[in-house]
């Protein structure tokens, strides 16, 4: 294990037996969060029960080829230990219906393992705003895979809403969206934040999911 003390801010860690991956993942992350404090770990039974007196803790976690069962019972002894920590597991090697079974055991987000420094951005902001994350693409294969049907009473969009809304369930990240129609990106964000009031749900999954049910309510 591999601790590195700045200031008493959040706490980073970062499970991964492959060290240069470690390496790149620390490296975006002080780029975001500065004062962090960071530990690294090969394995996860090598992690300790010390948890930070402040700040948010943050589990990045490689899960690889690892049982799904190994995989609910590292979730739960984290959520056992460190209550209200943020969980966020990547690059599993099996079939991606099965992230579903960790979602429902409480992770927070899910990253491929190829992830970009936009998309560990968007993660970190979901997770601020104490929303799930998921990958784009994976959201995508879910949503397929896992298709959400349910009525739902929403609030009417506004065309600049339900042009953002299209924009997210084909892809685009918020700073794409934001180039497309020359505005900041705040301002995509905080109309995203409205667009998930507005149809009550919490990330971009749910959202195709209420696009497909009412497509009528999303075409300006």
């Amino acid at each position: 294990m591999i601790t590195y003390d700045t200031t008493e801010g959040d706490w980073m860690i970062i499970v991964d037996n492959r060290p240069m991956y470690r390496s790149g993942i620390k490296s975006m992350l002080q780029s975001m969060r500065p004062g962090c404090r960071f530990s690294e770990y090969h394995l996860m039974p090598e992690l300790t029960t010390d948890s930070p007196q402040n700040g948010s803790s943050y589990f990045f976690i490689r899960i690889g080829k690892m049982p799904d069962r190994a995989i609910i019972s590292d979730i739960k002894r984290l959520r056992l230990a460190y209550k209200s920590c943020k969980i966020i597991l990547y690059d599993y090697q099996q079939s991606v219906d099965n992230l579903i079974n960790f979602f429902r055991e409480k992770i927070d987000a899910y990253l491929p393992d190829d992830f970009s420094g936009e998309d560990l951005h968007e993660c970190i902001s979901s997770l601020t705003e104490n929303r799930v994350y998921v990958n784009m693409q994976i959201a995508i294969e879910l949503l397929i895979k896992n298709p959400i049907v349910r009525p739902r009473k929403t609030s009417k969009l506004t065309p600049t809403e339900i042009k953002v809304a299209n924009f997210l369930v084909n892809g685009l990240s918020p700073s794409l969206i934001a180039k497309e129609m020359d505005r900041k990106i705040s301002t995509i964000s905080t109309i995203k934040s409205n667009i998930f009031k507005k149809t009550q749900v919490n990330n971009v999954v749910d959202l195709m999911g209420a696009m497909e049910c009412n497509p009528r309510a999303y075409v300006s």
